[in-house]
C-alpha cells in the first residue's frame, strides 16, 4: 500500500540530509563556566565545529586561556565577565550576544561549584551559594537567552545536570538538591517551550576529572570514594567525553530530543 505521507513528500530523504545533521557552522553559542573543566571542553569542542563561542564566567584567567587554546586551534572565541546569579548581569549580557552577533543558537549551563559536609552540618553560607549558583544561575540563564531563542523561534540550551540528579551520594546533600532542580528547570522549560521552536535538555557526568572535583576533594574524599566504589570502571570521566553529546545535542540531529537527559555516566546508572 503506498504511503500518503510519503507522497506528500514528508518521508522524502534529501541526498545531502545526513551531511548537515551535526552540522552547527557558524551558530552562537554562549557557554557559562567556559574558563575550566566542563565547560572550556565543550567550549573547545564548538569551537572546532564551527561555532562562534563566547565564554561566560567569573574566572578570567581561565577564560582568557580557553580563549588562548581556541585560537592556537585556529578559532575564536570572545571572553566575557559574568556572575550567573546576578539577573541584571544575565540579561546584559544576553542583550550583547544578540548585539554583537546578530543572534544566539546554544546556551550551555556548565557555570558550577559542590562543597562537602554532613547534612547535619551544612553549612548555611555553602548552601545559599551552590543553590544560588548551581540552581538560580542555571534558571536566570535559561531564562534570559531563552528569551532570546523564543523571539528568533529556535535554539538549544543544554543544562549539565550529574549522575546526583537521579542518585545520592554522601556529603553532597546541597549539591544533590541543586542538580535535581537542574532536572526541573530543564524538564519544565521543555514542556513549555517546545512548540516555540526552543528545546531544553540535560548532560548528566559521572565523576569527573575536572577541577571542580579536585577542589571538593580537599575537603574530603568520602564523596568521590563512595562514587567510585559503584563505578563500573575504576576511572574518572575525561571532560572532553562531553563534546558528543553537546554537539548532538546543539545541533539539528536531536530536532526531536527535548526536556531529557543525555547520561555520561559510563553506565553508572545501570549498576
Amino acid at each position: 500500500m503506498t504511503d500518503p505521507v510519503a507522497e506528500d513528500g514528508e518521508l522524502a530523504i534529501p541526498a545531502d540530509y545526513v551531511a548537515n545533521l551535526f552540522d552547527l557552522t557558524g551558530r552562537v553559542a554562549v557557554i557559562t563556566g567556559g574558563g575550566s573543566g566542563l565547560g572550556r571542553a565543550i567550549a573547545i569542542g564548538y569551537a572546532q565545529a564551527g561555532v562562534t563561542v563566547v565564554l561566560a564566567d567569573v574566572n578570567e584567567p581561565g577564560m582568557h586561556e580557553t580563549v588562548a587554546v581556541i585560537a592556537a586551534q585556529g578559532h575564536t572565541a570572545h571572553a566575557a565577565h559574568l556572575d550567573v546569579t546576578q539577573r541584571a548581569d544575565v540579561q546584559a549580557l544576553a542583550d550583547q550576544v544578540v548585539a554583537d552577533h546578530g543572534r544566539v543558537d546554544i546556551l550551555v549551563n556548565s557555570a558550577g561549584s559542590a562543597f562537602r559536609s554532613p547534612a547535619e552540618d551544612f553549612p548555611e553560607d555553602k548552601l545559599d551559594f551552590i543553590l544560588d549558583l548551581n540552581l538560580k544561575g542555571t534558571y536566570l540563564c535559561c531564562q534570559a537567552f531563552g528569551k532570546k531563542m523564543l523571539a528568533q523561534g529556535k535554539g538549544s540550551i543544554i543544562n549539565l545536570a550529574s549522575i546526583g540528579s537521579f542518585i545520592a551520594y554522601p556529603w553532597a546533600s546541597a549539591y544533590l538538591a541543586s542538580k535535581g532542580g537542574v532536572l526541573g528547570v530543564t524538564r519544565g522549560m521543555a514542556l513549555e517551550w517546545r512548540d516555540r521552536g526552543v528545546r531544553v535538555n540535560g548532560i548528566g557526568p559521572t565523576l569527573m576529572d575536572s577541577p571542580l572535583t579536585t577542589a571538593a576533594a580537599t575537603t574530603t574524599s568520602l564523596t568521590a570514594d563512595w562514587i567510585k566504589g559503584r563505578m563500573l570502571r575504576p576511572r574518572l570521566g575525561r571532560p572532553r567525553e562531553l563534546i558528543g553529546a553537546a554537539i548532538y545535542l546543539a545541533s539539528d540531529a536531536s530536532e526531536l530530543v527535548t526536556g531529557h537527559t543525555i547520561m555520561c555516566d559510563d553506565g553508572y546508572l545501570v549498576a
